[in-house]
């Protein structure tokens, strides 16, 4: 807004008697401003019922319509210190016998207690009596289930690069500094999660040893007697471990060529920016980086001249200088962190030409590399069943030897049918049976399951809890009179209140806004009317009220709670505690029957809502007001209010324009009077 000027000559308050002339225009924009504000209270109210509604119509309303709500079921534990169950819904009632046999347990390897004190950055070599060299290339092997995983160290490998080696293996490892011992174990219980360490060369097993971890257990031995058992790599059963491991190898490299060109686009795309930026490319894409270098040597020359002041330099040449510098070290950034990107563009793309050339010639170099291991793994082998290869780390516990616990599966015995499994839940016949404890020879419990009649009832109670707390809203919004003169507040209105009473305001505003709401009774007698209605059921016709649901009454209800149904004899509730309790008594003597009301009842209510919900030119899919007819009145009032402001804008200027000219007349005129008074010898 350009600043003016008023009333030097004249002597009047230009600036209030023009706001008094614009008042008018003003007073429309505010008004306009606050019908914008109310509909948007209006949308926001409607906002929040909405979701209240659709959450009712399409998680509980939408549940209960089918009877699957209602076939509840709940299995007793004769001692639940052995077992706990989960029913589900194809469990069939009847009583069962359990018996547990084991429990599954994790593969565990508590290593022995190493040599010495080292810290997790302690190098193999540097451990005492390991027999590695500095540099000396070390393998061995890590089986889980089927998979077999080779881990490639050096003399020079931490402790740490051998435990996230184990863990990129499938299997956990942690190095304990204070105990001194290497702690591996398979990640989930089971027999055919655990695993097995073998070696497939002598400084693998010396690595191993060093470790505290070179155990001969029983799945260990079994996969040494199996690469001993094959005559040679070109053995068939050989042949089939070499191309699976081909194929996962090169499976493998596939995976991370994509990752890889995803990072070499990356790269070439801040790389091409930087070019752009400094230069180096043109509008057609042609890059010329000749000069890069000398452009760099030029920036790293112009800060070093610039770094130190010059004797007896002003405050306006050190700002210059300063500025210049500050420029300059921002562009040698740049230059600084391209560098850093090509860097990293080069090892991308050496390390995908590396793994392309692997997989070239169908996977021929990944075929010879995995044919070498397989000979050195089955020549090794044969030297450790034989007997030539000794220094397994003993396993006879204590505190200084190494412990093995082997993976084993959890075993039950129900109805006298075996049944085995990795964890300890167990999923048979509809039910989900997680063990705890094994039961002792004889010892068996007892699942009895039946029908759970009180699951029912507080499905249907916890049904007309939402719907009174939905419907005592509704009404309340509905008989929420907007106080006499209420409206939105204006800038100018909320200046002269405190935050407090602003929010006070505006709170008893927002909350009557849906005061007599024809949407909103729309919406209400929707739900009320269905909550009326009477369903047959095996020839009769019924009602709540059959079922001991019921209203408290006009006189005995609560404001804005008259249409809140209460079930005869819930204990939560002090209005009808003392009565009998039927749906309960019905629920169990006829389930049928409830099941069959409730149902059409729900489906009722989602058809009738579920009309109210659909789509058209005012309202959007899932919306029960008309939010897309809202918007567009809010939209309006914006044009409108933009109208508004230019009109007092374009009345303000003719106003100071026409102020102005009688403040130059004015000026001309005293001008004028002063040059008369003068000739006659004023003064």
């Amino acid at each position: 807004m350009p600043m003016r000027i008023t009333g030097m000559n004249s002597g009047l308050d230009t600036e209030s008697i023009i706001a008094e002339l614009v008042k008018a225009k003003s007073q429309k924009k505010v008004k306009l401003q606050k019908s914008q504000t109310k509909l948007g209270y209006k949308q926001e109210a409607w906002k929040t019922l909405n979701s209240k509604i659709l959450n009712l119509y399409s998680k509980t309303i939408n549940n209960m319509a089918f009877t699957t709500a209602y076939k509840q079921q709940k299995t007793a534990v004769s001692n639940d210190t052995i077992a706990s169950v989960i029913t589900g819904k194809d469990a069939v009632n009847g009583v069962q016998e359990l018996q547990v046999s084991s429990l599954a347990k994790s593969g565990y390897l508590t290593g022995a207690k190493l040599n010495g004190t080292y810290s997790k950055n302690t190098k193999l070599s540097e451990i005492a009596g390991s027999g590695v060299a500095s540099g000396e290339e070390v393998t061995f092997s890590v089986t889980v289930g089927s998979e077999t995983r080779d881990i490639k160290l050096n003399g020079d490998s931490t402790i740490n690069d051998v435990v996230n080696q184990l863990r990129n293996a499938g299997i956990n490892a942690n190095f304990d500094e204070k105990n001194q011992r290497l702690f591996v174990m398979a990640k989930t219980t089971g027999k055919d999660a655990d695993f097995a360490l073998t070696a497939s060369t002598d400084g693998g097993f010396k690595a191993l040893s060093a470790l505290g971890i070179n155990v001969m257990d029983p799945l260990t031995k079994a996969q040494y007697d199996i690469y001993a058992g094959f005559a040679d790599e070109s053995d068939p059963d050989a042949q089939a471990l070499i191309e699976k491991e081909v194929t996962r190898q090169a499976e493998q490299l596939k995976s991370r060529i994509l990752e890889l060109n995803k990072t070499i686009d990356e790269h070439n795309k801040t790389i091409s920016a930087f070019y752009k930026e400094k230069g180096y490319e043109d509008s057609d894409g042609n890059v010329d980086i000749t000069n890069l270098e000398t452009d760099y040597q030029h920036l790293l020359d112009e800060k070093a001249a610039l770094s130190n002041a010059p004797a007896g330099e002003t405050e306006e040449a050190k700002k210059e200088r300063e500025e210049k510098l500050s420029k300059i070290e921002a562009d040698i950034k740049a230059y600084d962190a391209y560098k850093e990107e090509k860097k990293k563009l080069d090892e991308a793309e050496a390390e995908k030409s590396a793994a392309e050339a692997k997989l070239e010639n169908n996977n021929a170099a990944i075929r010879t590399s995995v044919t070498a291991d397989m000979k050195n793994k089955i020549d090794f082998a044969k030297k450790v069943v034989s007997g030539q290869v000794s220094g397994f780390t003993p396993t006879t516990g204590g505190d200084t030897a190494a412990t093995r616990i082997e993976g084993v599966n959890a075993e039950i015995l129900l109805n006298g049918a075996k049944y085995v499994s990795n964890s300890n839940n167990f999923e048979i016949n509809g039910l989900t049976i997680s063990v705890k404890k094994a039961t002792e020879p004889g010892e068996s419990v007892t699942l009895t399951t039946s029908n759970d009649y009180d699951a029912v009832y507080d499905t249907i109670k916890n049904f007309l809890k939402e719907y009174n707390e939905l419907i005592n809203e509704m009404d309340k919004l509905y008989n929420a009179k907007i106080p006499r003169g209420y409206e939105p507040l204006s800038d100018e209105e909320k200046e002269v209140m405190s935050d407090r009473d602003i929010d006070k305001y505006e709170d008893t505003l927002k909350d009557s806004i849906l005061y007599r709401d024809s949407t909103l009774s729309e919406i209400s007698n929707i739900f009320k009317m269905a909550m009326m209605s009477g369903f047959e059921v095996n020839g009769k016709t019924m009602y709540l009220s059959d079922f001991g649901i019921n209203k408290l009454g006009y006189f005995n209800a609560a404001d804005n709670e008259r249409n809140a149904y209460h079930i005869d004899g819930d204990p939560d509730d002090t209005n009808t505690m003392g009565k009998s309790d039927t749906l309960k008594s019905m629920i169990a003597s006829d389930p049928d029957t409830v099941v069959s009301f409730f149902t059409q009842l729900s489906k009722k209510l989602y058809a009738d809502i579920g009309e109210k919900m659909k789509s058209n030119d005012y309202s959007s899919y899932n919306k029960v007001y008309n939010d897309k007819q809202m918007q567009k009145e809010y939209d309006s009032y914006t044009s409108k209010i933009a109208e508004q402001e230019k009109k007092i804008t374009a009345a303000e200027d003719k106003y100071y324009k026409q102020f102005a000219a009688m403040e130059t007349a004015l000026a001309k005129l005293e001008s004028k009077s002063n040059a008369i008074a003068g000739l006659l010898g004023g003064s």
